[in-house]
């Protein structure tokens, strides 16, 4: 099996090619193209590093790879090759933030199932399986309050390039049917978001520097905090396993939502 990179600069690119020709997790699996226009001196380094070949378009690597990974930092760049990618019929996983926009993430996300094309990605924080344990205890009722890290001002599209943590776990573990979405900025830059459901609540907190993720679950007088292991998480597994079976890992409404409540909390908080 040969993949393909679309993405340089991103650390998650280093991350596949350390799991994947490092490690050797899978005798028959090997990164073998990239192309980096993102980061062309990060990009020669991943070349030099795991014997990978540089090219000069993201559409030579779709065309000599048998699935294709785009780790792009900017998701506002991420639906083009994507598309590009599923029209190709090559197996897909598409990094965080899936996308910038709703409509954007649902055209991926149509053609994808149209096609019949497997596609994951947005954050791996989902699939911490302490994340799993916590989403046990979310009933009709329930507070949520999710606090991790994210940036307004970030040159990576503001405050999407992080804070699509947050809203990928709000809907995993509380939901895709949000009602109401409520935000707001203040003077630290911390964001303050509230999310209604017909029979339970979220709030994502986030700040430039807040980087363990905290997680609370109310349900009346009964209140437990996890503070979440992030480094459990494994992105690449889930991949390989889609590519193997050719059956993505979840419905593809999750990352349409997601992005859409993300688009909701930039809105409402101007940012």
């Amino acid at each position: 099996m040969t993949i393909g990179l679309i993405g340089a600069e991103n650390s998650h690119a280093r991350h596949f090619c350390e799991v994947i020709n490092k490690q050797k997790k899978w005798t028959d699996v090997q990164i073998k193209y990239i192309y980096g226009g993102d980061d062309p001196a990060a990009c020669g380094k991943l070349c030099e590093e795991y014997g990978i070949a540089d090219c000069a378009t993201d559409d030579e690597v779709i065309a000599k790879s048998d699935a294709v990974v785009i780790t792009y930092r900017r998701g506002s760049q991420h639906c083009a090759p994507a598309i590009k990618a599923i029209q190709a019929g090559k197996p897909l996983f598409n990094d965080k933030p899936f996308a910038t926009s709703a409509a954007e993430a649902q055209e991926i996300a149509a053609l994808a199932e149209r096609l019949g094309v497997p596609v994951t990605g947005g954050t791996s924080l989902k699939t911490l399986p302490e994340l799993a344990e916590i989403k046990r205890l979310v009933r009709p009722g329930s507070l949520v309050v999710i606090s991790y890290a994210a940036d307004p001002e970030s040159p990576y599209d503001g405050y999407w390039f992080y804070a699509i943590h947050s809203a990928e776990i709000c809907a995993f573990l509380c939901g895709e049917d949000f009602t109401s979405v409520g935000a707001f900025k203040n003077y630290a830059s911390a964001v303050i978001s509230n999310v209604t459901y017909a029979d339970r609540r979220c709030v994502i907190a986030t700040s430039k520097d807040s980087w363990e993720l905290v997680i609370t679950v109310s349900n009346g007088a009964e209140t437990v905090t996890r503070k979440v292991n992030i480094a459990a998480a494994s992105i690449v597994d889930e991949f390989i396993e889609m590519v193997r079976t050719g059956k993505p890992p979840r419905g593809y409404s999750h990352y349409v939502r997601s992005v859409e409540l993300l688009g909701k909390i930039v809105e409402s908080a101007g940012l």
